[in-house]
């Protein structure tokens, strides 16, 4: 039987404890704008959205923006793991990222959306902010008021629930200015208190809007009657709170504008965005997840449509990594061509810090695609790359420059249209091996079967990978998911490394996933009351709230493992995941006497420090 353990700190007086930088914006100059998608109307044409913010709860600092990119400022990487203290040199593992979209109309007319490094100069393709269910179009007003994030965290829903519960039980009255800021101004369907803090109104859609657990049913976002953000998942119906959740909406019509990243002619799809992290002491703490809701606002099918996740991973210093994949578990994998990260030794162009000798490796796991028309769930189709060093790779196999070059690479192919085949960088014309998945080998497995970037000493380039599902018939008003969780794991031995922590971080991101995110807590710490006697000190320790507000109410802890095996072999026995011997039970108490307030976890076990006074 599994067991966790609280442990309560107590100080002789009244102390208690319980337990940027990237390479230079490579942005291609002289692109063509194509004006025929430019609508000719009365609305005002949307802006490039401009707000920051950054995702912060872990050990991971990661940016964000509201036009279609992430993980980057606009002009340096900013996914910045291990986080450090403000002041102290940040390093970036990934240097941008974003979704791209592609697909035909039924008169074959190609349909783009894609966001690469343009918005740093006002070459869009996505712009703030919703998309009219009806009319298919937006505007300047509407991109405007949405060029902004809507932030909750585990903290605010918590003091929520604990509001609400005592509320429940007549002890106080719930009231709208009691609403803790977060909750208070969520994008939910029917939120009363939405205009009152951001000063817009909400649109009135059947796709509904950032996620909630509606406590009532009544299909409106309401606090007061107990309802709360929660991460929004397909096919999850128990609610899972994470520590801190960020959402966005974005689209493709732009009121307009022309998609000048691209030069493609839009779709009309609405993307929301939430993006959400857990704090804590394993591997979780290095990852972030991303989850896009794209609706399709077009009057007409979009045919052979392929969705993508577009990633600029540059490990520290952008001219030496290697890219690879995991085809069973849909994860693409950046690490280092050799045993030092920077070029030459550990500086990097253009005084981009790097990792030094202690490199890691990063993965971004594919955890769904969209459904195409028979409801159906398409995985990762194909994992491609692309080079970004100009002079050095074939002209072919460098970063896209038109609407149709971007379409290539969502449908597995090179730059040019040549097929992606086995063996050396996968770029050779004139081979019928074709292949759909790049470098799907173990970098540190040698023989001819094996095919990795490190196998084929390849050239060490900046590079791009692109992560796509396709392809499948998009019809008028459809929903599409698509989820992807970045895993990051310290320190490996170079060059051409084993791989094995960063699949292990990677399964459990997996099971996360499997089990809606629903990620094993501890037991919640107790009330504690104080009784000051004469030269004596009791702590009253109770959990009789009610299981809304602690997952140990009654002393009741029971939580899945979720990295357990399905069947656990005991005595040649095999055990069923529901067995006790797969669950994690509430067992007690530890009491300590500290010295002094800077005593931490780490130093209970030290007898100048900490004395254990009850258990």
């Amino acid at each position: 039987m599994r067991s966790l353990k609280i442990l309560l700190s107590i100080l002789s007086v009244a102390f208690l404890t319980t337990a940027s930088f990237a390479h230079i914006n490579p942005l291609l100059e002289g692109k063509k704008v194509n004006k025929e998608d430019a609508e000719a109307d009365f609305r005002e044409q949307c802006t490039t959205a401009s707000a920051q913010i950054d995702q912060d709860v872990n050990n991971v600092r990661a940016r964000l923006t509201t036009g279609g990119d992430v993980w980057w400022d606009r002009s340096d990487g900013r996914y910045v793991v291990p986080k450090v203290e403000p002041g102290e040199t940040e390093v970036s593992s990934i240097f941008a990222g974003a979704v791209w979209l592609g697909g035909t109309d039924p008169g074959g007319n190609l349909k783009i959306a894609a966001q690469t490094y343009g918005n740093s100069n006002g070459s869009s393709d996505f712009w703030s902010g919703p998309i009219h269910p009806e009319t298919g179009i937006t505007d300047k007003p509407i991109c405007d008021d949405w060029d902004r994030f809507f932030e909750v965290s585990r903290q605010e829903i918590d003091e929520h629930l604990a509001l609400f519960d005592a509320a429940s039980r007549g002890e106080i009255t719930y009231t709208e200015d009691l609403i803790p800021f977060g909750l208070k101004g969520w994008p939910a369907k029917g939120n009363q208190y939405f205009f009152d803090v951001w000063e817009f109104e909400l649109p009135n859609t059947p796709q509904a809007l950032a996620g909630y657990w509606d406590e009532d049913g009544d299909g409106l976002y309401d606090p007061l009657r107990g309802d709360y953000p929660v991460i929004e998942i397909r096919g999850c119906e128990e609610p899972n709170v994470p520590d801190e959740m960020i959402f966005w909406i974005y689209n493709d019509q732009g009121g307009g504008a022309p998609h000048a990243e691209t030069s493609g002619q839009p779709i009309r799809m609405e993307i929301q965005v939430q993006t959400f992290a857990f704090e804590t002491n394993d591997e979780i703490n290095d990852m972030t997840f991303q989850r896009f809701k794209l609706i399709n606002r077009a009057e007409e099918n979009i045919e052979e449509m392929y969705f993508a996740m577009w990633v600029d991973a540059d490990l520290g210093c952008h001219l030496d990594d290697y890219v690879g994949c995991d085809t069973a578990r849909s994860l693409a994998i950046v690490y280092n061509a050799d045993a030092v990260d920077g070029q030459p030794g550990t500086d990097c162009a253009g005084g981009v810090p790097t990792y030094g000798f202690e490199v890691p490796v990063l993965g971004v796991d594919y955890f769904r695609g969209p459904l195409n028309e028979f409801r159906q769930e398409l995985g990762m189709s194909s994992f491609t790359y692309f080079n970004n060093t100009p002079g050095g790779p074939p002209p072919g196999t460098t970063d896209p420059n038109t609407a149709q070059e971007f379409y290539n690479y969502l449908q597995g192919l090179w730059r040019d249209g040549t097929p992606f085949t086995f063996g050396g960088d996968g770029y050779n014309p004139g081979s019928t091996d074709s292949i759909a998945f790049a470098f799907p080998s173990p970098p540190n497995l040698t023989g001819s079967s094996h095919w990795s970037m490190c196998t084929e000493v390849l050239p060490e380039y900046d590079r791009r990978t692109v992560q796509a599902s396709g392809p499948f018939l998009l019809q008028p008003g459809a929903i599409n998911e698509l989820i992807i969780g970045v895993v990051w794991a310290p320190d490996f031995a170079y060059p051409c490394p084993d791989i094995s922590r960063l699949v292990f971080a990677d399964d459990i991101s997996q099971s996360l996933f499997d089990n809606c995110f629903d990620i094993t807590d501890g037991p919640d710490a107790p009330d504690v009351d104080w009784v000051e006697l004469d030269r004596q000190v009791i702590a009253v320790l109770s959990n009789d709230s009610e299981p809304t507000v602690s997952n140990n109410a009654f002393e009741e802890y029971n939580e899945l493992d979720l990295q357990a095996p399905e069947f656990i072999n005991i005595d040649g026995i095999d055990i069923p995941l529901d067995s006790p011997a797969n669950h994690y039970f509430f067992e007690g108490y530890k009491l300590y006497q500290l010295i002094g307030p800077d005593v931490g976890i780490a130093d209970l076990e030290d007898p100048e420090k900490a004395r254990l006074i009850f258990q």
